[in-house]
């Protein structure tokens, strides 16, 4: 039932969150250098993982995840979502100063309006956020390695690398929404899984934004939401013993960021040449004939088929052998 509860709290205020965005203008504002189709999405209401990690936050306290793992995972979640919050709120008021024929920057250079809190200090924040599960997730027995700086070091790596991973895999209407909920099916696990609670809760959350984010999206998740995810995903994986497996079991995240690095890289080593049309990765597909809903629904078959196959690996779900 947690699932079953979080999906119609979603689902009430994910459709309020909609009209108070409307009414305040928190719209989406579109890279300038994306895909022409994404060009009529600009002002669509943005901030809506906020609505999604209420919903997911209620349920799972009501369920009991008020101390141990569960606790330390929503705290987790709410850090990387209120770090993607800030990062949204910069991005809109970039937004506001342009349309008040204001600078964004201190130097008067031109600047996305996409463009929320500058990379590096993003970054730093997501180590911050990860240092502190690590050494939480130590103390608390979660131990991979078995020496302890270094589960620190990997414990810091996951959640750093799941948040940006799941940061840019939201670009595409529904796409993040449908991978994050299949991704978090691998860890229900029954109801006695570590976290599985939360998992449950953030599913059904994620069902209910769903309803109002596949195409064409009326709202979208934005940082809050998706960094917000990624946080909790890789906490998942750490509590339940899986940081292995997390490669595979959120395998369009990883290839969304690896498409960017190596898109980066590429760039420079070859003075200003591309690997791909255009990343994050699902913007290559795109960019290559397909359509929103195509990219969307063959990324989800694709996480799909990840999480059997991790199921399979882990031994414990029905795909197991």
């Amino acid at each position: 039932m947690v699932i079953v509860y979080s999906a119609v709290l979603s689902l009430i205020l994910t459709g309020v969150f909609i009209q108070l965005a409307a009414r305040r203008g928190w719209g989406k504002s579109v890279r300038s250098d994306g895909p022409s189709t994404h060009l009529s999405k600009a002002g669509t209401p943005t901030m809506g993982g906020i609505a999604v990690l209420l919903a997911a936050i209620v349920i799972a306290a009501a369920y009991g995840a008020t101390s141990g793992a569960p606790l330390a995972l929503l705290l987790v979640m709410i850090a990387a979502g209120a770090l993607g919050l800030y990062d949204d709120l910069a991005s809109l008021q970039r937004k506001r100063r342009r349309l008040a024929g204001q600078s964004g920057t201190s130097a008067g250079a031109a600047v996305d309006d996409s463009t929320g809190v500058l990379a590096r200090y993003r970054i730093l924040g997501h180590v911050i956020i990860g240092v502190g599960f690590a050494l939480w997730a130590v103390n608390a027995g979660h131990i991979t390695i078995g020496v302890t700086w270094i589960d620190v070091a990997l414990y810091t790596l996951v959640i750093t690398g799941s948040i940006n991973a799941f940061n840019f895999t939201d670009g595409v209407d529904g796409l993040s929404s449908g991978v994050s909920i299949i991704v978090l099916v691998f860890f229900l696990g029954g109801l006695l899984a570590v976290g599985a609670t939360v998992a449950g809760a953030l599913i059904g959350a994620l069902l209910g934004f769903l309803w109002y984010n596949a195409n064409p999206a009326r709202v979208f998740m934005g940082g809050v939401g998706a960094e917000a995810i990624g946080a909790v995903v890789a906490g998942l994986a750490i509590v339940q013993g899986h940081v292995f497996l997390l490669p595979l079991i959120a395998v369009i995240p990883v290839l969304e960021v690896l498409s960017v690095i190596l898109q980066v890289a590429y760039f420079k080593a070859t003075g200003g040449k591309r690997l791909l049309r255009m990343s994050p990765l699902h913007h290559h597909f795109e960019m290559s004939g397909w359509s929103e809903s195509q990219v969307a629904i063959r990324f989800w078959f694709v996480t799909a088929l990840a999480v059997a196959a991790a199921l399979s690996i882990a031994g414990t779900g029905p795909f197991s052998p």
